[in-house]
């Protein structure tokens, strides 16, 4: 009994400490000019957690997301924030263990194209690819820094190497 509270709240708080770390990392933030949109660097950090600890933090990265949205003034996109970034985090980390590059593929995919279409439908489609091109830079620059970080942070904790 006193070993599952234990593991209940390291579970509750790693996954609180995402959620943390992927709204501040979301909040620096590049605003796009004439859109509500913004490139962030909330994507690299969701990447780190999904492919370092699983599919359960990954997922909790997009209540950080989400939370971010809100905070800086985004509220109509904090609902899809919450989906999109929880699903795309979530199957970042049920991939993982096929290849860190098949998952972040996964994850961009539904990031791109979660965001893409709901900018359409909230702006018109003449939105849609500034969204696009926003999510493309935004996956990459997100996934480069996942592939840097995610081996050095699995040494670090002690981690077995994944693919």
């Amino acid at each position: 009994m006193e070993g599952e509270r234990k593991e209940t709240s390291r579970t509750i708080a790693l996954g609180a400490l995402v959620a943390a770390a992927v709204a501040v990392a979301t909040m620096i933030h590049i605003p796009v000019p004439g859109f509500r949109l913004y490139f962030n660097f909330g994507e690299g950090v969701l990447y780190v957690a999904a492919l370092t600890f699983g599919a359960r933090y990954g997922a909790a990265g997009g209540l950080g997301a989400a939370l971010a949205d809100l905070l800086l003034g985004y509220p109509l996109w904090a609902p899809l924030t919450l989906a999109i970034k929880g699903a795309e985090g979530y199957v970042v980390g049920r991939l993982a263990p096929r290849g860190r590059i098949v998952a972040l593929l996964a994850g961009a995919t539904i990031m791109i194209v979660g965001y893409t279409t709901a900018a359409g439908f909230l702006y018109g489609w003449k939105a849609a690819p500034v969204e696009l091109a926003t999510d493309l830079v935004q996956t990459g620059m997100g996934g480069a820094f996942a592939l840097f970080f995610v081996p050095l942070l699995r040494r670090r904790l002690f981690l077995p190497e994944t693919r």
